[in-house]
């Protein structure tokens, strides 16, 4: 098979939406689709440099793209680049041919070349065994607890098909970066626990700058502490969820902050609200809120930094978030 990789560059951006789109139009959730904002802020924008894109081209024909998303986390002072490979599509006829796992093999030498420490996913089952046959390591399934609001109404929603929207909130829940900062700075980045790296414009390029996703905020203080949950409600049809993508701040207003995160939530009109299992904020003890594990997702890890190796396999040393996943 006449094959060449190499990084993506801007001449090629109308071919590569068009074949993420084509690729992933029936399988996501969302009905948005990857447009020119998408590529500015997914490949270009983020404050942790710019995505490695990867692109295969046969006979002068774009067939296969894989990104490698940049993103930083923060351990004992030190900052960690990371990457997430995700938007990975192949097309149609050139399936079955290994490219997959070509272009994943490419991205890692790059990434191992850039002093890339670590490389993080959270794939569904069906490419879990791509991983585990690149040597990655699959964590215990990561539980989602969820508490259940409306609950006949939630019961359907678990059935119910087609795809969903990013609803707009209101100026009630209107995200505040400053909030967020003040929130972010009392935790310290000294600690054992890997969580990401705070650098200058994240929540606005993560959450404000977003294409086609809206987010919002609830926050708690007492004395000098302070608490924030970002969040992001999905419709579909008459149905809703709320998800909370980030938590900021002292640990020990967290409860109080999940109180506000489900007023928010009814009033909202959420059949359910759920949330990433993160051991830092203890969010096992949120059964006392009426919370229960729901859904199990696979993550798995490839510390490129060999003094990673056993920080990142147990969950209790991150603080895990849906925000650092791309799709959330």
């Amino acid at each position: 098979m006449d094959l060449v990789m190499r990084k993506a560059e801007k001449a090629d951006q109308t071919a590569v939406l068009a074949l993420l789109n084509e690729v992933f139009s029936e399988g996501q959730r969302t009905a948005s689709k990857r447009d020119a904002a998408y590529w500015d802020w997914k490949f270009c924008d983020s404050p942790f440099g710019p995505s490695l894109l990867l692109v295969a081209e046969s006979q002068g024909q774009l067939v296969a793209v894989n990104n490698w998303w940049s993103w930083s986390f923060s351990l004992r002072g030190k900052v960690l680049r990371a990457y997430q490979p995700c938007d990975t599509a192949v097309a149609k006829d050139f399936r079955g041919k290994g490219l997959f796992k070509t272009l994943r093999l490419e991205g890692l030498r790059m990434a191992r070349e850039e002093g890339i420490g670590l490389i993080y996913n959270f794939p569904n089952q069906n490419s879990l065994p791509g991983y585990l046959s690149l040597g990655w390591h699959r964590q215990a399934s990561l539980p989602w607890m969820v508490r259940v609001l409306r609950p006949w109404a939630a019961l359907r929603s678990f059935k119910a098909g087609g795809k969903t929207r990013s609803l707009p909130l209101e100026d009630a829940y209107l995200l505040q970066v400053d909030i967020l900062e003040e929130a972010g700075q009392q935790i310290s980045p000294y600690d054992a626990v890997l969580r990401t790296h705070l650098v200058n414009g994240f929540f606005e390029w993560r959450y404000l700058q977003h294409p086609f996703r809206h987010y919002g905020m609830v926050a708690v203080s007492q004395g000098r502490k302070s608490c924030a949950a970002v969040f992001t409600v999905n419709e579909q049809g008459p149905h809703r969820e709320l998800v909370v993508v980030d938590l900021l701040g002292a640990p020990s207003l967290f409860p109080k902050v999940m109180q506000e995160v489900v007023g928010a939530g009814r009033h909202l009109g959420a059949n359910y609200v759920a949330l990433m299992q993160n051991s830092f904020y203890g969010t096992a003890g949120l059964w006392r809120q009426g919370f229960v594990p729901y859904a199990y997702k696979n993550m798995v890890v490839l510390p490129l930094d060999w003094g990673l190796e056993t920080q990142v396999r147990t969950y209790d040393r991150w603080s895990l978030v849906a925000g650092l996943h791309d799709s959330v």
